[in-house]
């Protein structure tokens, strides 16, 4: 993989996509590799957005105005993207408990119309990408390739599957140049081993999943609802994404985790990292 500086992990939930994502790491560590892991929801994520608000700057400087006193921390932790300031809230509120009665997630990138979220993201891939190329570093990250896009694109807003397909495609087209390598989790028993998965996982986690995959966007449509119908969603979710997967010219690896055999998956894991 000596020409390779990205490896994406996906999956659904629960498939094992960051102890993955850890595990090559060390394979990487163990080579002497220089590398990089952001996994999901890192505020110093380099190709995505976490706790990221997208304001105009209309709505920027009225933010300003309340908060004179927090002006140079409101500066510090903002940028000016596409004709708007982003504002990093989740990083502003590591310093700072001073924005507590602001509502900065409605303006998050995630929950911004669908136009205007593609805009931010392509862009930020595109930064990304062009400064990887040029180091020395592997990136290792997880869930922004497939799962994130196909998020707001199929549960959020019910787009189509050539819609889907197209916007994934576009992604490629920023990170080709970095010889992207993939690694796919899979579990065909999902269904059934989603208990664990809720065991594992805060009561809050399961709530918002299942209102947010089945009451907007695709499970809506389908009219589906609690846990089954978040189940159901999920699997055609991963049946959409290994569509995708299919039409592109991605190096990539779809691992079976249904035995749960770690130590057979982690030596196919460093197979194909070695090839190519």
């Amino acid at each position: 993989m000596k020409n390779t500086k990205l490896i994406l992990v996906e999956g659904l939930p629960g498939s094992g996509k960051t102890s993955t994502a850890r595990y090559v790491k060390k394979l990487l560590d163990e080579r002497h590799i220089p590398n990089q892991l952001f996994l999901e929801g890192d505020l110093e994520h380099p190709a995505d957005y976490e706790a990221a608000a997208y304001l105009t700057e209309a709505q920027f400087e009225a933010l300003l105005q309340r908060y004179k006193d927090q002006e140079s921390l409101l500066r510090r932790y903002s940028e000016a993207v596409a004709g708007g300031i982003l504002l990093y809230y989740g990083k502003l509120a590591k310093v700072t408990d001073a924005f507590e009665g602001e509502d900065f997630g409605t303006h998050d990138v995630y929950n911004l119309p669908l136009a205007q979220h593609q805009l931010l993201i392509l862009q930020r891939w595109s930064v990304f990408a062009e400064r990887a190329v040029n180091g020395d570093e592997v990136y290792i990250l997880e869930c922004c390739f497939l799962q994130n896009p196909m998020t707001v694109m199929m549960v959020r807003d019910n787009r189509t599957g050539p819609e889907r397909s197209a916007y994934i495609h576009s992604l490629y087209g920023r990170i080709h140049a970095l010889n992207p390598k993939l690694i796919y989790l899979q579990d065909d028993r999902f269904k059934r081993s989603f208990s664990s998965v809720i065991a594992e996982r805060p009561e809050e986690w399961l709530s918002f999943i299942t209102w947010y995959y089945t009451e907007q966007g695709y499970g809506k449509a389908n009219s589906l609802s609690g846990v089954d119908g978040l189940l159901e969603v999920l699997e055609q979710r991963k049946t959409a994404e290994l569509a995708i997967l299919e039409t592109l010219p991605l190096d990539r690896i779809l691992l079976d985790k249904t035995s749960s055999d770690w130590d057979a998956i982690h030596e196919k894991i460093g197979l194909f990292l070695q090839s190519g």
